[in-house]
């Protein structure tokens, strides 16, 4: 007769033995499905340069991937590259194995010279989300079938980089135009881009702070300053358990009238373990704040296990 002990062993090791064996089995036949294949045509006439990537589900294990390129040429890399040194259209077979599991799926890739006529698209990012002067922005460069771009940002610069990173010194409207070229054919697109005056109000919302094990236990608080005015003292904790702690300011600066200039927006740390002076002091200048084109999140941290956050918000 079976013991109570022996009974619980076996409920237990008979449900795990089941799912491994389904894993197992599962396993050595494998999974397989092909939803899509995303091609990237470069070039506007022969030879072409074309990217294949698959868009798959299927286990990580003994994958065979095969590219028929349908000018009697294959690979068996994940996502392949090939030349078509002639126009034409193409069908494109992608076909994945793994152990008994088997998918394909074929496109019509059409590379004629009304199919790949350059096309110019772009989009940008600025660094801080806000185009306030000077505006540091990252133009993201979406055109097709071109061979060399010409960017004209409108305030007299111009690049050659796919992708450029531009800096707008001052306010006003921009037109920027990106032109996509490919032998004699060139493709224009354009937008406007107002860049705004520098933010004249600065916000601090929230400090989070970090410091060592020795002050949990202790009270903990902030000061702000601005040109050497005392801006604000945040709520304190009440016996800090643990760090970081985040506190809530929303602190317009009021001695901050619009100037980047040398005055110094400081963070004073303070303790109950010591009334008489700072834990530390952490500071910037207004002119590095935009000089940063106006981030919204600063960080400081001396080493030593003191650091700090501070999130601001920038507004005319």
């Amino acid at each position: 007769m079976k013991t109570n002990v022996q009974l619980k062993l076996l409920s237990f090791i008979i449900p795990v033995f089941v799912i491994f064996l389904a894993v197992s089995l599962s396993n050595c036949k494998g999974h397989v499905e092909i939803f899509g294949i995303t091609d990237s045509v470069e070039n506007c006439s022969a030879p072409y340069v074309v990217y294949f990537y698959p868009d798959a589900e299927h286990r990580t294990k003994d994958l065979e991937y095969t590219w028929d390129f349908g000018d009697n040429t294959s690979s068996h890399d994940k996502e392949a590259v090939h030349i078509y040194q002639e126009e034409g259209i193409y069908k494109v077979t992608l076909s994945i194995k793994q152990n008994k599991s088997f998918d394909s799926k074929s496109i019509s890739l059409y590379l004629t010279a009304d199919s790949t006529a350059a096309y110019s698209d772009w989009d940008y990012a600025s660094y801080s989300d806000s185009l306030w002067a000077p505006a540091n922005v990252e133009f993201q460069n979406y055109s097709k079938h071109a061979t060399s771009f010409l960017w004209e940002f409108g305030d007299g610069d111009t690049s050659t980089v796919k992708n450029p990173t531009h800096i707008f010194e001052s306010q006003g409207t921009y037109t920027c135009l990106l032109n996509a070229i490919c032998n004699s054919d060139t493709s224009k697109f354009s937008r406007q881009m107002i860049i705004k005056a520098p933010p004249t109000d600065l916000l601090v919302d929230e400090v989070t702070v970090w410091l060592p094990d020795t002050y949990i236990g202790a009270d903990v608080w902030v000061d702000l300053w601005f040109a050497g005015h005392h801006e604000k003292e945040s709520g304190h904790t009440s016996s800090t358990s643990k760090f970081p702690v985040t506190f809530p300011m929303t602190q317009n600066l009021y001695w901050f009238n619009g100037s980047y200039n040398s005055d110094n927006l400081e963070f004073e740390i303070w303790s109950s373990l010591d009334n008489a002076a700072p834990i530390t002091t952490f500071r910037i200048e207004a002119r590095d704040l935009q000089s940063d084109f106006y981030p919204t999140l600063i960080s400081f941290d001396d080493g030593y296990g003191r650091k700090l956050e501070a999130k601001l918000e920038y507004r005319q």
